[in-house]
């Protein structure tokens, strides 16, 4: 992280949990950087939330940052719930989603999430 993102960060987490995922929402609607600057701030449960739903909503990630920064913050079974509501996926989408999503498979310390997940993705391919 540069002098900037590090600047932000800190500016972040001076901020209130819902200031600082409007400031989020504002200056990175698309989440890009914004990612990065979640992994260093401590928001509450409903703010990532929040972001979830605006930052995983688009087209599939290129990289599992996202869906690991989101299952960490706010557990696989609402990171799942997130990820249902976004409709309309491509096969190639869902592909790649079910490819970021395994390794939260392996390393799901609850027997419950990694059910829910393993179900999650069976779905995608079922398509």
């Amino acid at each position: 992280m540069d002098e900037i993102m590090r600047a932000r960060a800190a500016e972040l987490r001076s901020m209130p949990s819902e200031g600082a995922a409007d400031w989020l929402l504002q200056h990175y609607p698309d989440g890009g950087e914004g990612i990065i600057l979640l992994e260093h701030v401590s928001l509450r449960k409903g703010d990532y939330r929040r972001l979830a739903r605006r930052y995983l909503a688009g087209p599939v990630h290129a990289h599992a940052r996202a869906y690991r920064l989101f299952a960490q913050r706010i557990g696989v079974d609402e990171l799942l719930r997130v990820l249902s509501e976004t409709q309309g996926r491509s096969d190639r989408d869902a592909d790649l989603l079910a490819y970021h999503l395994r390794p939260l498979l392996r390393d799901a310390k609850d027997a419950g999430d990694a059910r829910e997940a393993a179900s999650f993705i069976d779905g995608l391919a079922s398509g």
